[in-house]
């Protein structure tokens, strides 16, 4: 009693399984092709349905979560839209709440990695079992993978909050699932010695070259070398005042965060970096620094330039190549292994505590300890680089 064998049209076999719940009468589908265990196994349903209407445990969307009548009881929103639509719509909604260096990841990782492999199915359709597939066929770190997850498990959050999903398919031990030696990020810092700069420097055009040196000597961020304008810059006081940022090719008028505003002292090294640049860019546009090449209006450079850039002042020199960022890994290092206050430099860096210093830093803390309180002088960046040397104007710029 209660289910049902039907033939649809074009031959397809189901049965309807019929049961009352909150006073209405439901009717749903189950596809399966008529046969003695099938029908055994849609009356056994229907009886499990029955025990938990009568327990008060029944939730539609556990056994129909396609059906339009699971709304009717606020068990869910009706026939479950696809991954794709919800992350699209995640994507579109969120533009405006969050900071463009978080959209611009989640955009791209919603349209090159998550859309193209699950968007086809429905939300209900996914299982842990997908995502752990998923997860085992990568090559990436621990922290890759739970960025790029980051959205998925988003739009699984909302659909059990609205009632579609009882639990959220994401949520599962991803750390479990990652082979040993991708648990940990394999960063360590690796900054330059004063000749590698030197020999580096030399090989990068005017004036993108005082644009580097800068970074070696004052310790910025990647977005605030990109930001920095003229009037932060005060050669009377030899100070740089940090107050924005371009992140994700977007200009921010304020810093990353609340301990990135900060005045950083200018050593001599990076002051005659500010002196040679002035030439080139002080009068021509606000920006420190800006790319001839760059396509768009103001010039600024992006991080991809930027370490295209670096990347081919290593080639020929026979030094281990390294990305940009280094540079301001250089300036932190360099001068906590001369004994500096890792609380100072932690203030020049824009970190709020020392905590990142010592973490990223110890080696070079340890080193400095050791020193005890009589320090040697300081050196790095306390004298210029080019000294006497001349630099004729030409029409090579990095690209």
């Amino acid at each position: 009693m209660g289910v049902r064998p039907l033939t649809r049209n074009g031959g397809t076999q189901v049965y309807q399984v019929a049961f009352s719940f909150m006073g209405v009468q439901c009717r749903e589908v189950i596809a399966r092709p008529h046969s003695k265990s099938n029908l055994a196994y849609c009356t056994s349903l229907r009886s499990e349905i029955l025990g938990k209407i009568a327990r008060g445990e029944f939730i539609y969307t556990d056994y129909f979560p396609d059906s339009n009548r699971a709304a009717l009881f606020g068990h869910g929103t009706g026939k479950a839209r696809t991954i794709r639509l919800v992350l699209e719509a995640y994507r579109d909604r969120t533009k405006s709440t969050l900071e463009a260096s978080t959209w611009n990841p989640y955009r791209r990782d919603i349209e090159n990695i998550l859309v193209p492999r699950w968007g086809h199915m429905r939300l209900t359709q996914f299982t842990s079992a997908d995502l752990r597939l998923w997860v085992g066929e990568q090559n990436l770190s621990l922290k890759r993978i739970r960025n790029i997850l980051l959205p998925l498990r988003a739009v699984f959050d909302e659909a059990v909050e609205d009632g579609v999903l009882k639990t959220n398919p994401v949520a599962i031990n991803l750390k479990k699932l990652v082979p040993i030696d991708k648990r940990t990020s394999d960063f360590k810092p690796s900054p330059y010695t004063v000749a590698e700069l030197r020999t580096l420097l030399s090989n990068v055009p005017e004036p993108v070259r005082w644009a580097f040196q800068l970074w070696a000597f004052t310790g910025l961020r990647t977005g605030e070398l990109v930001g920095l304008r003229w009037p932060r810059i005060d050669l009377v006081a030899k100070t740089i005042r940090v107050t924005e940022t371009t992140t994700e090719r977007v200009d921010k008028p304020r810093a990353k965060t609340a301990a990135g505003l900060r005045t950083i002292e200018l050593l001599p090294a990076a002051i005659e970096a500010i002196q040679r640049m002035r030439e080139h860019t002080q009068m021509g546009n606000d920006r420190f620094t800006v790319n001839p090449r760059g396509r768009r209006k103001d010039k600024a450079w992006d991080t991809n330039k930027l370490a295209d850039a670096w990347e081919r002042a290593h080639k020929g020199t026979g030094i281990v190549p390294r990305n940009p960022y280094q540079l301001r890994h250089t300036f932190a290092s360099q001068l906590l292994s001369q004994g500096e206050n890792p609380a100072f430099i932690a203030k020049l860096l824009g970190h709020k505590t020392i905590e990142m210093v010592t973490r990223t830093y110890g080696r070079w803390v340890s080193e400095g300890e050791k020193l005890g309180f009589d320090r040697p002088p300081r050196r790095y960046g306390m004298e210029p680089l080019w000294a006497g040397a001349k630099f004729t104007h030409n029409s090579h710029t990095a690209a």
